[in-house]
């Protein structure tokens, strides 16, 4: 067992899941305590060489980073943003538009931490809700499927800005999206995490101000 989810199981048992997922949860703006900020961006020029595109359009305009699939390409447009992260406070805007299928924001697990293929779990956003899912073992596709561990069907309005909030502490994860929030936990969600993941299924989704305050060991 990792370093990361024995602590949380530790904690979960001295006081409780309920109380570790507040404890763990500041509001929009506010940086955690005994945290380090390890991303800032703003998208005020160029992507970095820490972007890493693999399918879709990706580009900067106007100030904000905005994305797209490309029917050539078969897939939804995916783009990783490399930084290890393990407990930590996740932040971003986001804008979706009537073409948007689904826009996703999730992980990785680090290679080695997991005997797993594939996404480890993703915040899925549609304009008809959205939804924290475990994904698929792609090794395993029948034993260990897709699982979607918390949903809601609060419509989300295309065309205007929203902020999505998520925490990761252990196995935990809170989900706050404008003033709806969602609370799952999974045994493989306590490890090392490479990457950010993005990816938009459809046409138009905008992503501004990420931000991402790492836990101090």
């Amino acid at each position: 067992m990792s370093t990361a989810r024995l602590l949380a199981a530790l904690l979960a048992i001295a006081i409780g899941p309920t109380e570790l997922l507040h404890a763990a949860e500041p509001p929009f703006d506010v940086a955690p305590q005994n945290s380090d900020l390890v991303v800032d961006q703003t998208f005020d020029g160029p992507l970095g060489d820490k972007w890493h595109i693999n399918t879709g359009s990706w580009t900067v305009a106007d100030g904000v980073l905005q994305a797209k699939e490309l029917p050539a390409d078969k897939h939804a447009a995916a783009a990783r943003y490399t930084v290890q992260t393990d407990n930590a406070v996740y932040q971003l805007g986001f804008k979706i538009s009537d073409g948007t299928k689904a826009f996703h924001f999730g992980f990785d697990p680090a290679k080695g931490e997991l005997d797993k293929k594939g996404h480890l779990f993703s915040v899925i956003v549609s304009p008809t809700g959205w939804r924290i899912m475990k994904h698929v073992d792609k090794n395993r596709p029948q034993e260990d499927p897709n699982e979607v561990l918390a949903s809601s069907d609060t419509a989300v309005e295309t065309d205007r800005w929203h902020r999505m909030r998520v925490t990761t502490w252990g196995p935990y994860v809170t989900a706050t999206l404008d003033q709806t929030q969602l609370k799952a936990s999974h045994p493989t969600f306590g490890v090392k995490k490479p990457t950010l993941v993005f990816r938009c299924a459809g046409d138009g989704v905008q992503i501004d101000d990420v931000k991402v305050w790492n836990q101090r060991k």
